[in-house]
Order: C-alpha cells, then sequence, then structure tokens
C-alpha cells in the first residue's frame, strides 16, 4: 500500500511538472520556451516526439520576396550527452529548393528527425536555438542585470573624479586622457557566435588609426579603454550591429544593452541596434539619453545618386540644403516637446550642418567619376566656379564643437581635397651648371656611345633604362660621387621639395576666393597633411625645418604638440634642437613590436607556417573595391614569383566582408594561394593589433616572423622587392 501511494505520487508529480498533452504514445509541445535563440526570422512552433520520429515545426515570419533554402545537414541535439540527429527528410518540401516568402509574410515546414528519449530534457536545433524545453519547465528570467554587475559599474563610476565638460570651447576639450566604456549585454552567452566588439578609434587632426577591440566575458560584461583626444559622438559595433555613443576624454560610460534587441534587429536586417534601447549609466548618461531620443531620418542613397545625374550643380546644392531646413525643423518642432541639453542640441545642429555640406562635397567628389560614365549628360558638363563653395560659410569652421559628430572625419577629407585647394608640393627646379656628360668629357673618361645616351636627361624611361643606368652609376662610383659633391651638394638648398609653397597658394584661395578664414578647420587640415608630407622627406633636419616653418601658422596649442609627435615619431632627435639649430638622425627600427595578446596569439597561429620566407600579408575583403583591384593588378606578378624560396603572399579576410560563395569564386579566377578566412572576433582582433581601420591593409615579416613594415605600399612591390630581399634574404 505504501508503495502504491509512492508511485502515485511520483507519477502525479510528473506530469504536473512537464504539464504535456499526449496522444497516442505522441508527446506534443506547443511553441516551447527556450534558453537561447539566435534568431527571430523563424520560431520553433510545435515539437512531436513519438517512437518511430521526432517532428520539428518552424514557423516564419520574414518579408515578403525573401527566400529560405533548407540543407541536408540541420540537426537536433541533445545538449546534455552531445548526441547528433541528422535530419531524415521534410514533410512536403524538398531540401535545396528555393522557397520564396509570399504576401502573408509566413511559411510553415516540418522537419522529421530519428526518435529521441521521450524523458529527455531540453533540446537543441540547428545551432540556432539551445535549450528548447521537453520534459521541464524554465525558471522565470529577470529582466534587470544581475546585482554584481551594477556593482562592479558603479565601482568604475567612481573611479572617475571628472566632470564632464560644460562648454566646448574650452582648453578641456582637447586632451589625450583616455576614456573608458563598461557594459552588459542582457541574456549573452557566448553560443551566440560573437565574442567581440571593435570600436574604430581614430585621430582626425593627423589621419591616425588606432581601432580598438572590446572582448566580451562569457557572463555578458565588457570594457574598453577607449583612446580619445576630444569629445565625440561615434559608435561601436558588436555583431555588426552599430551602437551610438557620446564619451569624453576621462570619462566612463556604461551601456546596457539586451540581446532580444539584437535579435529584431538582426530579424529585419537593420545596421542599428535600437538607439533609445541603450540603457546608459555614469556622468555622461544624461546627454546620451538626450543624443537618443532625436534621430535624423537616414542617409537616401539611391536620391543622392539620382540626383547627382539629374540635377544641375546649383539645384543639388539646393536639394542638399532643402533637407537640412527640413531636418532643422523637426528639431526645432521636437525640443519645444522634449527639452535637451545645451550640449546635446548643439552635437544635434553640428550634425545636420556637417550632413548637407558633407552631401554637396560628395556630389563634387564624384562628378569626375560620372563624368567619365555619362558624357552626354549636360548638367555634368557645367564648369564649377570657385564661389559655388560659398556654401562652406554656413559651417562654422572655428568651433571646436564641429569635431565631435562622426560627420567631421567625412567632412574634412572632402575639405582638404577640394578643388581649389588643391595644390600638391613638387620638387624645385635645379639645373647644374655643368651636366654629367660635360663631366666626363671635360675628365677625358673614356665613354661608349650607349652609355653616352644614358647620361643624357630623360623624359621618361624604363625599367630596363633604369637598371643600366644604375650599372654605370656602379661602374664610375668614384667619377660621379666627384661630380655630385662639386656640382650638386654646394646648392643643396635650390634643391628638394618646397612643402611650403602649396600652403603659400592654400593661404591666398582659402582667404581671396573662398572668402574663409585661417581658422580652427584648416589648422587642422594642416597637421593632417604633415605624416604624408614627411613620408617623402628623409632628411631629419629638414622634416624639423619643414614643421618649424608650418606650426608657425598654426594657433591651437593641442594641434602643434600633435604636428610635433608625427614629425619626432619618424624623426626621434638624437640631439635636442635650440631655437631651431642643431642635427638630428633619424633612428629606424628595423624590428616592430607587437604587443602581446589573443590578436598577436592568433595572427602567428596562421603565419607560423610559413616561416622561413618573407611574408607580404594583405588584410582585404571582396566586399571592398581596392583590395579587389589590387589582387588582380598583382595577378601576373604572383604567378611570376609562384614557388619562391625567399618570400609568399598570404591573404587574411573575414567572413563578414567576403561572403563565401563570392570569396570561393573570387580566389579561385584570382589563383591566389595561402589564404585564409577568419571570424570577425579574430579579425577586429588583427584590425586593433595592426593599427587598421580601413583596408587593404598590407604588412611585411622577415623570415624569423618578426614584423618589419606594418603599413606597406603593395603598388611599390616591383620597385622595394629588390631592396626587400636584399636586406632581409
Amino acid at each position: 500500500m505504501k508503495l502504491s501511494l509512492f508511485l502515485f505520487i511520483l507519477i502525479y508529480s510528473t506530469f504536473n511538472l512537464i504539464d504535456l498533452p499526449t496522444k497516442d504514445n505522441v508527446l506534443i509541445i506547443d511553441n516551447p520556451a527556450y534558453d537561447l535563440a539566435t534568431t527571430e526570422k523563424f520560431k520553433i512552433s510545435k515539437i512531436e516526439v513519438n517512437p518511430t520520429e521526432t517532428k520539428i515545426h518552424l514557423q516564419w515570419n520574414m518579408p515578403e520576396g525573401w527566400w529560405v533554402k533548407y540543407g541536408k545537414d540541420t540537426f537536433i541535439r541533445n545538449p546534455e550527452t552531445g548526441e547528433k540527429f541528422t535530419v531524415i527528410r521534410l514533410e512536403n518540401e524538398e531540401f535545396d529548393s528555393k522557397i520564396t516568402i509570399d504576401s502573408t509574410r509566413k511559411h510553415h515546414s516540418v522537419f522529421i528527425f530519428p526518435p529521441i528519449d521521450k524523458g529527455i530534457k531540453k533540446l537543441d536545433y540547428n545551432d540556432q536555438f539551445y535549450g528548447l524545453y521537453i520534459n521541464a519547465e524554465k525558471i522565470k528570467e529577470s529582466s534587470e542585470p544581475p546585482k554584481e554587475v551594477l556593482q562592479w559599474m558603479d565601482v568604475e563610476f567612481a573611479k572617475n573624479k571628472k566632470a564632464p565638460i560644460e562648454d566646448y570651447e574650452e582648453d578641456a576639450f582637447f586632451s589625450r586622457e583616455p576614456a573608458k566604456i563598461v557594459g552588459y549585454i542582457k541574456g549573452y552567452d557566448p553560443k551566440v557566435g560573437f565574442d567581440t566588439g571593435i570600436y574604430y578609434a581614430r585621430n582626425n587632426l593627423t589621419r591616425e588609426d588606432y581601432p580598438i577591440t572590446i572582448e566580451i566575458q562569457p557572463d555578458g560584461k565588457f570594457e574598453a579603454k577607449i583612446p580619445l583626444i576630444h569629445p565625440v559622438k561615434s559608435f561601436l559595433l558588436f555583431n555588426n550591429r552599430m551602437m551610438f555613443f557620446y564619451l569624453e576624454p576621462g570619462q566612463t560610460l556604461g551601456m546596457v544593452l539586451d540581446w532580444k534587441k539584437f535579435l529584431e534587429v538582426e530579424h529585419y536586417n537593420v545596421r542599428y541596434y535600437p538607439q533609445k534601447s541603450i540603457e546608459f549609466e555614469g556622468n555622461l548618461a544624461s546627454i546620451n539619453t538626450d543624443l537618443s531620443k532625436f534621430q535624423f531620418p537616414e542617409f537616401n542613397y539611391n536620391e543622392f545618386k539620382d540626383n547627382s545625374l539629374n540635377l544641375s550643380a546649383y539645384d543639388f546644392k539646393k536639394y542638399a540644403f532643402d533637407i537640412q531646413e527640413k531636418n532643422e525643423k523637426k528639431l526645432d518642432s521636437f525640443i519645444k516637446i522634449n527639452p535637451i541639453s545645451k550640449n546635446a542640441e548643439l552635437i544635434l545642429r553640428n550634425e545636420n550642418k556637417l550632413s548637407a555640406v558633407t552631401m554637396v562635397m560628395n556630389y563634387l567628389l564624384n562628378r569626375n567619376y560620372n563624368q567619365k560614365e555619362n558624357p552626354e549628360n549636360k548638367f555634368l558638363q557645367e564648369k564649377i566656379e570657385t564661389a559655388y563653395y560659398s556654401f562652406l560659410q554656413k559651417l562654422p569652421l572655428n568651433t571646436k564643437a564641429l569635431l565631435i559628430n562622426k560627420q567631421f572625419s567625412e567632412f574634412i577629407n572632402r575639405f582638404e581635397y577640394a578643388d581649389p585647394l588643391r595644390f600638391v608640393a613638387n620638387p624645385k627646379s635645379f639645373t647644374p651648371e655643368v651636366s654629367a656628360l660635360d663631366y666626363f668629357i671635360m675628365k677625358n673618361i673614356p665613354l661608349t656611345e650607349k652609355e653616352k645616351g644614358l647620361l643624357k636627361p630623360q623624359d621618361s624611361f624604363t625599367e630596363e633604362y633604369r637598371k643600366e643606368r644604375e650599372a654605370l652609376g656602379k661602374k664610375y662610383s668614384k667619377e660621379f660621387t666627384a661630380y655630385i659633391k662639386k656640382y650638386y651638394e654646394p646648392f643643396s638648398d635650390q634643391m628638394g621639395i618646397d612643402f611650403m609653397e602649396p600652403w603659400y597658394k592654400k593661404d591666398s584661395v582659402l582667404v581671396n576666393n573662398l572668402h574663409l578664414k585661417n581658422d580652427l578647420v584648416y589648422d587642422i587640415i594642416k597637421t593632417r597633411s604633415l605624416k604624408s608630407d614627411i613620408s617623402r622627406i628623409s632628411e631629419a633636419d629638414k622634416a624639423y625645418k619643414y614643421w618649424n616653418a608650418l606650426s608657425e601658422t598654426i594657433e591651437n596649442d593641442f594641434l602643434i604638440n600633435e604636428g610635433k609627435r608625427i614629425v619626432e615619431t619618424k624623426f626621434p632627435k638624437a640631439k635636442e634642437y635650440v631655437d631651431g639649430q642643431g642635427t638630428s638622425t633619424a633612428i629606424h627600427s628595423e624590428i616592430i613590436t607587437l604587443p602581446d595578446g589573443k590578436g598577436k596569439d592568433q595572427f602567428y597561429d596562421i603565419v607560423d607556417v610559413y616561416k622561413g620566407k618573407i611574408l607580404f600579408i594583405d588584410f582585404w575583403a571582396t566586399t571592398c573595391g581596392p583590395c579587389v583591384g589590387m589582387i588582380k593588378r598583382m595577378k601576373e606578378i604572383r604567378k611570376k614569383y609562384e614557388n619562391n624560396p625567399d618570400f609568399e603572399f598570404v591573404f587574411i579576410t573575414d567572413e563578414a566582408q567576403s561572403p563565401v560563395e563570392h570569396y570561393n569564386k573570387f580566389v579561385k579566377e584570382q589563383g591566389m594561394k595561402n589564404i585564409h578566412r577568419v571570424d570577425t572576433d579574430i579579425y577586429n582582433r588583427f584590425r586593433q593589433l595592426f593599427k587598421f581601420n580601413g583596408i587593404p591593409r598590407y604588412v611585411v615579416l622577415n623570415k624569423e616572423g618578426d614584423l618589419i613594415d606594418e603599413d606597406f605600399h603593395m603598388y611599390t612591390f616591383s620597385y622595394e622587392l629588390p631592396k626587400i630581399l636584399e636586406k632581409y634574404r
């Protein structure tokens, strides 16, 4: 009697716990709960378990016209044992056939799998649903971050003793004090398929990149030290979704995200994480919340492209600024109902101004290409006068706050290369008193007719001519040295490149034609040009002389210090300058040290197999036009040097930017070897390791695997290869 009562209680308790319908020995679970999903494009609407098979019902909910295709490798798994069951068949459908979603936006499919143990507690489906509840009941989850996460954030906030900036014209606007982001993703699990985010840090004053990989802990916490030089309204990326934030040097910002929101935007293939769903914490929470309340309409690229071809230049300018005016009115109306801080309002108004001006600048930038593609287009035949650029006067070019918005990076790039300011530094014209040929004749040095021809000035020369001239130089090295010492060295000041000359011309155009002032933004253009300019200078004295002259035209002390840092990075001083006098020697390190960490380890996991050869490594993507173009141009060169014992080409891309079908087709067409397609997390770490935001990026390793060039110019490959081989072979 006691035993019967015990069995009754056990059976009653079990059914009370499961509460599942059964019919004819079939276990049916409608809309099963689950621990984790990696998609919202479909849901598991029903699971049927019987002695002969297991049925999984999929209910799709997607926009009309989208399609799905089912593979034979679909599976279910027992998460406790890891045992997998591969799909047997589909009900009323075929594998690998395209199923297009109709106007109902819904589709129902049934997958048939082998039978499973009816006592199984949970089930995984195809690494898209984890922990589907079969014989257990899900515990209700809290919608709030765990207490320990909030305490951790509070500890980080307490370390910050600095108040936010009240006035952007204060000296505190510019600062090299790093900021910090701490955050948490509710519902995160490493099984979702990513464990990093990335912030594309950039110094717009000097054109330097230093992307920061944000590592996500298994419990969903993340933190990163963010290098800043001034306040920014920017974005970071998690799972290829953008989330915007505002941050200042020296401040710590807290962000709480929700994995369910990631699924919502993935469902509709939206690029942006819903801004209003971000929970901000810390000193900057208020301004971030204010900025999240209002978003301008997304840029309509198709409309921009169409109007670029079908409007006159002046009508296009009117179109761009009409959009600005409409957006300004929307913002005015919003602020009347939803008051926001003055700094948040200033940032939004500047964003609107920058967007309009940059749109016109992009239109002008694209005109040359559009003219070539549409030679009969009457609108593109119009001549653009300097007066057209009067719209630049609409921007507050002398206010620091303009630099905060992410659009500033694009704007200043277009501004510095605008046609009215397109002056470049060229070598000075210098003709020695006596030519090399005349000198050899004067010295009675016997020459063949071919050698005489090699000594004559050439308008252009071939690779063969260069080699023959180089051989001639070695043959008569003493004579050439004596000639240069007498007829070139005394006149060194009359040779080289006058880097200040273009600035004198730009100054004149800026004031007299564009009717602008020598203001903050124009000074930034000067510091941005410095890295490129001094790359053409091999002597430290000349680099410092140029910087001393240029820095005298710059007013902002922070900009001057940034420029000084750029020069001293390339030309560290062997002796201190006093009033611009003295000498210095460039100290070049042959080996570039990479920081230890996961990124370095993963990089050498790839390249160590090629040790013993010099490596030219290409970070690229099939979706990157310049990357694809260079790979195509290098195809014959790769073929020429195939199986070379001294060096190899190695290609590294990521899954997100190189879709597998296009990738496989392209690498086959181009005959590419040593190819590596890594996941986005690994590629993010490589970006930080080698400090690149954009691609293509080329780096060179010596035979020992040491980094010898972190920013190689592949277009110079044929010219640089002999020198690299001579030094590192």
